[in-house]
């Protein structure tokens, strides 16, 4: 009997399992509406993120696929191939509201064939759809309604452990009303020498006893669950910031995922603006290099015009420099021809006082002395020219050497003179004078000439002198007075 009662207390419990869980709520399930609404934003959505362009998507709301294919454009219709081609579950009818979010914002996303753009619109599918709400499933016929059963009047009610709050019982009062139960279950017992009719009797009214016993169980556990929800409300301390902790932490993933939801929203609504920045970037980077170019073709110019003008003033100075060397050489032919003037003067009057004052035999002297006079007067006469062969001019302006013939490797220029003081001189044409200036202009024609561009020797196989140069003879050398000009050719 007391084996009997114990699997009785089993089943008990199992009942009252039953009755709590045919209590609880039912959970919603997903209807054909709900997954062809979801099926239609996650369409939406991910054709929006695989083109940048197609904005207008976000001012539709279709009910369904088809009305959505019919709002496409081409681009979009195009797009649209690769999502269908996904196969979509047919077992979703057993589905809740977050596996709906699940599978559409997750497992949708790694199926193959769709475009890498598109799988970013995963965050953006599932915060659309969690806000989705999800039909109530419809029963075939209504459950009827069990009756409430009638606690005892020892019971404790609902209302009365709420105000009440009764203090949780100890394990050694659980075990005594375990035990006293038991006591009460075997004293409902008969002994088994009495006959058939007693143990009917005793058995009808052990059923009696189970029953109140089980209302009475049914109390106790409503008794304990309401015991246990106000005891959840006054947890300890450390329970509460144990669940804040997690709630802090819920929120601030919520608040994570919002803001790489922003971020991306932020960056597709800035795509467009960014791409015409980048292209209004490449046009001033194109004018920039042209304003650059015309910048440094404008310097181009400047440094020659500068070259030029500096080319300008050299000659301007050389000419002046011509100038006066040839106002000092007017100078001293002025004053030559002075003193010879005088002394040709003073010559005549000499003569002219003799023959007045000579008598007739002196006279006829006179006149024998006449031709010797008239050949000093002779003498007197300009001299030829005569050609004196010079060298290199040193940094003093000075020839180095002089000679009556030209000497091969030492004469470099060739100077014609008529009273031996002064002289114009030309470069000597000669091969091995060429040669020999064109290895080193500087070296050997610097101090005696001058060109536009001395030193560009490059291709030149001959020189030619465009104005001789002035030379005067002082102190037993020959320096120069005025450089002669040449070209090279």
């Amino acid at each position: 009997m007391k084996i009997f009662d114990r699997h009785i207390k089993w089943w008990v419990a199992a009942g009252m399992l039953a009755l709590a869980s045919a209590g609880a709520p039912a959970a919603h399930a997903v209807s054909n509406k709900d997954m062809e609404q979801a099926k239609t934003t996650t369409a939406l959505w991910y054709l929006r993120y695989v083109n940048n362009g197609s904005d207008y998507l976000e001012k539709l709301n279709p009910e369904d696929l088809a009305s959505l294919k019919k709002s496409l454009k081409t681009k979009e219709q195009e797009n649209i191939k690769a999502f269908e081609a996904v196969k979509t579950p047919t077992d979703y009818a057993s589905w809740d509201k977050d596996k709906l979010v699940e599978y559409w914002s997750v497992t949708f996303f790694n199926s193959k064939g769709l475009d890498d753009k598109g799988r970013a619109a995963k965050t953006r599918v599932r915060k659309k759809l969690q806000q989705m709400q999800v039909s109530a499933p419809s029963a075939d016929a209504p459950a009827p309604e069990e009756a409430a059963p009638q606690l005892p009047e020892s019971a404790p009610q609902a209302g009365d452990t709420l105000s009440q709050q009764p203090a949780l019982p100890t394990g050694e009062e659980v075990m005594s009303d375990v035990s006293a139960l038991e006591d009460s279950l075997a004293l409902a017992g008969v002994p088994e020498e009495e006959g058939a009719k007693s143990k009917k009797d005793s058995g009808s009214s052990a059923t009696w006893i189970y029953v109140i016993a089980l209302l009475v169980l049914v109390g106790v556990v409503v008794w304990l669950v309401i015991f246990a929800s106000k005891t959840m409300q006054n947890r300890p301390a450390v329970e509460d910031e144990d669940s804040d902790q997690e709630s802090r932490r819920e929120r601030r993933s919520s608040r994570k995922r919002e803001d790489e939801e922003e971020v991306e929203e932020i960056v597709r609504v800035a795509s467009p603006g960014i791409s015409q920045e980048s292209g209004l970037r490449e046009k001033f980077a194109r004018s920039l290099a042209a304003k650059e170019e015309e910048i440094r073709g404008l310097n181009r110019e400047i440094h020659d015009l500068r070259e030029e003008c500096l080319k300008l003033g050299e000659e301007n100075g050389r000419l002046s420099s011509d100038l006066s060397m040839t106002q000092r050489e007017l100078e001293a032919l002025r004053g030559r021809l002075k003193a010879a003037s005088a002394v040709t003067s003073a010559s005549s009057a000499a003569g002219r006082q003799a023959a007045a004052d000579a008598p007739a035999a002196g006279r006829q002297a006179a006149a024998e002395a006449a031709p010797r006079q008239g050949g000093s007067a002779a003498e007197s006469a300009p001299r030829e020219a005569s050609e004196i062969f010079l060298g290199r001019v040193n940094s003093k302006g000075l020839f180095v050497r002089a000679d009556r013939q030209p000497v091969e490797g030492k004469s470099m220029y060739v100077l014609i003179t008529q009273d031996g003081f002064t002289g114009s001189f030309r470069l000597l044409q000669k091969p091995y004078v060429i040669e020999t200036a064109l290895e080193n202009p500087r070296h050997y024609l610097s101090g005696g000439c001058v060109a536009i561009d001395l030193d560009d020797t490059a291709g030149v196989t001959a020189i030619r002198t465009l104005s001789a140069g002035t030379a005067v003879f002082e102190e037993g050398c020959w320096r120069v007075l005025r450089k002669s000009k040449i070209a090279y050719e």
